[in-house]
């Protein structure tokens, strides 16, 4: 049966391969074998950076702690401005003016937007127009760097001729919880596969909201970021891969926060589906005309669909779920399952790994990791919704909230498609269908424990 084929191919076999992409670009990525340039601290060779920082309703504490850690970091301060471009209202911002403190010699410009077109995209564009840098580094008011991150950085944007360049994004969070801990972990496997893998076996790679340097004439040639988008980082990177601009990946560290709750990571995570969804539809002229290798078109498109092996095997259980109580015949595949089984058991052994190598025992790495594959399963139905709401002529989306807690009313539709699953599984049971049993309980058990974090507030 054409349908029963499918279904099994769309749970077992479609993330199975997104899952080995992703190792294989990971151990591409893992080690870093570019010798850097050597710069020194006097300045002479480096160009004017400027960093741009986005904020609305963030703490003062947290704007000013990324002000300091810029201070720390080396680059001539001569030529380092920070450019930080408000969305709040007229009494915070006031208040931030007087609250602030910046240190001597560092030159910081803070701006407030009258006029607010679009979101982070938006705010960016702004805070291009009032730079002056050669360089352009776009921050998240709660990102943080090393003290050599900006010379590592722009060491391999020299050395390879780049006129962009990613940094590494490692995970951290002000309340560690088993989700952030797993987020943690997971940032730099991800981070080192999708940038530095991807970039070492050819492909393009696109760049990321937080940690991209680019040059200033790069910007410019493709009139910096559209405010109209809501995912400012992939959407500007179809752009200028149309243009022949090249954007490598760095092993240079940016620390950024990962949420630590329920709530927090819905609301980053169907953001970001609706994001590369948006711009998979409305930059995919852009991808396609680009004069670049096909392989490497079809790869981004992939990239760009990255949310979609999940909704995929949403609606695949859904199917089986809804055959159960109509008595329709369905059955899953053996050896899908078993090949489906030993992609995880591998990727398991590949996230414990880099857990312990960050100082996490392998019990809390499992569980960790439990947490977070139980999470993306329970949100499964709204990042479905998510997807779909790219198409929206009008697209708005909510901050993540990092280290503060939100309320939301997720948790009743999860409970409702775990009772579902689970009842459609001991179905399959009575029918002595045990492997779509095992299956349908297993995935409903997501769902189930996704509501009772979110009773607890976890």
């Amino acid at each position: 049966m054409i349908l029963n084929l499918l279904l099994n191919l769309a749970i077992f076999i479609v993330p199975s391969l997104v899952v080995w992409n992703q190792i294989i670009f990971y151990i591409y990525g893992k080690n870093d074998n570019v010798v850097n340039l050597i710069l020194h601290d006097n300045g002479i060779n480096l160009p004017k950076l400027s960093i741009i920082v986005p904020t609305k309703g963030e703490r003062i504490d947290v704007i000013q702690g990324l002000i300091n850690n810029i201070y720390e970091a080396r680059w001539d301060k001569n030529k380092l401005e920070i450019i930080i471009v408000s969305d709040d209202d007229q009494a915070y911002f006031d208040k931030l003016l007087s609250t602030l403190i910046i240190p001597p010699g560092l030159d910081v410009k803070i701006f407030r937007r009258e006029k607010r077109l679009g979101y982070k995209s938006g705010a960016l564009a702004f805070g291009l127009q009032k730079s002056t840098g050669d360089l352009i580094l776009t921050l998240d008011v709660d990102a943080r760097i090393e003290k050599d991150s900006l010379i590592r950085a722009y060491n391999h944007m020299v050395n390879l001729g780049c006129d962009a360049v990613t940094m590494e994004w490692h995970g951290y969070s002000n309340i560690t919880t088993s989700l952030a801990r797993a987020l943690m972990v997971s940032t730099v496997l991800t981070s080192r596969s999708i940038l530095r893998g991807r970039d070492k076996l050819g492909l393009k790679v696109l760049p990321i909201g937080c940690g991209t340097i680019f040059k200033r004439s790069a910007l410019e040639a493709v009139n910096g970021w559209d405010y109209t988008m809501v995912q400012d980082d992939y959407e500007l990177g179809t752009r200028l891969i149309n243009r022949g601009f090249r954007i490598c990946a760095s092993s240079s560290p940016v620390y950024v926060e990962v949420p630590d709750n329920l709530i927090a990571f819905y609301v980053q995570q169907t953001r970001w589906a609706m994001g590369t969804m948006e711009v998979l539809s409305r930059r995919f002229k852009y991808i396609v005309s680009s004069n670049i290798k096909i392989w490497q078109k079809i790869e981004i498109i992939a990239y760009l669909s990255q949310y979609i092996p999940i909704i995929l095997t949403f609606i695949s259980a859904t199917v089986f779920g809804i055959a159960g109580f109509l008595g329709i015949k369905l059955s899953m595949s053996l050896p899908m399952f078993v090949i489906w089984a030993i992609t995880l058991s591998v990727y398991a052994i590949i996230f414990v790994n880099s857990a312990k190598r960050s100082g996490i025992d392998t019990i809390t790495a499992i569980k960790a990791l439990g947490r977070l594959s139980a999470y993306t399963v329970g949100i499964s139905p709204f990042l479905l919704v998510g997807t779909l709401n790219a198409f929206k002529k009008t697209r708005t989306y909510i901050v993540t909230p990092k280290g503060k807690k939100a309320e939301s009313n997720i948790g009743y539709p999860i409970l409702a498609f775990g009772v579902f699953f689970l009842l459609s599984a001991f179905l399959y049971m009575f029918r002595g269908d045990f492997l779509t049993f095992i299956w349908l309980a297993y995935y409903s058990i997501a769902f189930l424990y996704t509501f009772i974090a979110y009773i607890k507030g976890l």
